[in-house]
């Protein structure tokens, strides 16, 4: 009770003393208890109408705080090029002599080159097809072309574990892939700006990307357009069927995002693409506003993977990965991205069981947050991201070629981009909220001080 009444009466030399409005009529007993009711009601009042605009304004922070508008582009601005990828895909009527060489390799070496033309298991050929190539993988295949070898002594058993020394062993590498690039019909080497980066489709080979290269260093290929240097023409001849990728310079192709994905697959394939850009600019002060604010990520604002820099689509791959490890302790081999990385690659039975959980090339939709039992992705978009879209696309076939080639080309140079600003910042918070409390309470700074101060070194005192 001591105690009760000693703060009681700290609190009622507060209030006497407070600079805050009304405290001191509600702690003055010189007046009728009438006007005091009357000015803890007042009080009641202006503390609660403050609680509601700064809950208010706080709401009004989180989900206003950035504005998207769109400015006009003057002459003298640039932009560049999208960012390209080439993913080799499997082709049914490609010719794979590293696969059939290492099927060979895995028989009896005591048997002659008939013997073993005559044992060749299809079975596994199919298997390892499906392993090596996304894009042929059908649910289900995982288990059952090589269900019934398993424990049989006498026949060819499927690879049980180790994936990615066969997939170095079939598919194609850069020099073997490429036959020629051209910027603006001039040649340059395409193994020189094309990068190996490991995604899920496996390794593919990117242009001026992020993920592998440093960005205006001696492996970055100069595609800046502008009135002055015209719209740009990227050409480029492949030997092998591979999918073409149109890219944001931070992102990677992905199995799960195909609108700007582009298959090249039978020989003498010969495409053109006409393409629209529109690119984004960021107010500077964007960077002081929290991602979940202005909802959208910085590619240097910690990827959260083990890729250099964050995008949506790195993101929406770390998802997957992660998926694939909690429903089955492991992940297939194209998401293990480097040495550092310590996740378990899945051998055979992983890989079986990825395919019935459906999680070696699941459904696009399964990022969508209204599917319930979909990927548990909170993926922002990048900041830097332009919008791309096809204007025209149409192909042919060359007749008496192996190689595919495809040319790309901006229609025109946009005339105007967005611009992504900030209407409200940390500064604005404290402005704000400070002037709604001084507005129907009389709070500042110095009443937090007089606060502590009361009930601090004035309780010593006592």
């Amino acid at each position: 009770m001591r105690i009760i009444s000693y703060l009681g009466g700290v609190l009622k030399e507060y209030c006497q003393y407070s600079s805050l409005a009304g405290l001191s009529y509600i702690a003055d007993n010189s007046y009728h208890f009438t006007e005091r009711l009357f000015w803890l009601a007042c009080v009641i009042l202006s503390w609660i109408g403050s609680a509601y605009l700064i809950v208010d304004y706080m709401d009004s922070y989180v989900n206003n705080s950035v504005s998207m508008g769109v400015v006009s582009l003057l002459p003298i601005d640039t932009l560049q090029f999208p960012s390209a990828g080439i993913c080799e895909m499997g082709y049914t009527k490609e010719e794979y002599h590293d696969l059939e060489k290492l099927i060979y390799d895995m028989m009896d070496p005591n048997l002659s080159q008939d013997e073993k033309e005559n044992d060749y298991n299809y079975d596994i050929e199919d298997f390892l097809m499906r392993v090596i190539f996304h894009n042929l993988y059908n649910f289900g295949s995982m288990g059952s072309y090589c269900k019934e070898y398993i424990g049989k002594e006498d026949t060819l058993q499927c690879p049980m574990k180790n994936y990615q020394k066969y997939a170095d062993r079939v598919r194609a590498n850069c020099t073997s892939l490429f036959v020629s690039c051209a910027w603006n019909e001039i040649s340059f080497p395409c193994c020189e700006f094309f990068q190996p980066v490991r995604t899920t489709l496996g390794t593919c080979y990117l242009l001026n990307s992020i993920q592998a290269v440093t960005k205006n260093s001696k492996k970055w290929l100069d595609m800046t357009l502008s009135l002055r240097l015209g719209t740009g023409h990227l050409n480029l001849t492949v030997t092998k069927s591979s999918a073409l990728y149109i890219l944001n310079e931070e992102d990677i192709p992905h199995m799960l995002l195909t609108t700007l994905q582009f298959p090249q697959i039978p020989d003498g394939y010969d495409g053109e693409l006409l393409l629209s850009i529109q690119d984004i600019l960021n107010d500077p002060y964007i960077r002081n506003i929290e991602p979940q604010y202005r909802r959208c990520k910085f590619p240097d604002e910690g990827p959260d993977s083990a890729y250099k820099m964050y995008s949506y689509s790195t993101c929406v791959t770390e998802c997957l990965k992660q998926a694939q490890i909690k429903a089955c302790n492991c992940t297939h081999y194209n998401l293990i991205v480097d040495s550092k990385d310590n996740s378990t690659e899945c051998d055979y039975f992983g890989l079986v069981c990825l395919d019935e959980n459906d999680l070696l090339f699941p459904q696009t939709t399964i990022m969508q947050p209204w599917r319930v039992d979909g990927l548990p992705c909170e993926c922002l978009p990048s900041c830097n991201e332009a919008q791309t879209n096809v204007v025209r696309h149409s192909s042919k076939i060359r007749e008496n070629s192996r190689d595919r080639s495809v040319s790309i080309r901006m229609q025109s140079l946009p005339t105007q981009r967005y611009f992504r600003q900030s209407v409200r910042e940390k500064i604005d918070v404290v402005v704000s909220v400070g002037g709604i409390l001084g507005l129907f309470m009389g709070a500042s700074i110095l009443s937090l001080v007089e606060l502590i101060y009361f009930f601090t070194v004035r309780t010593f005192r006592r």
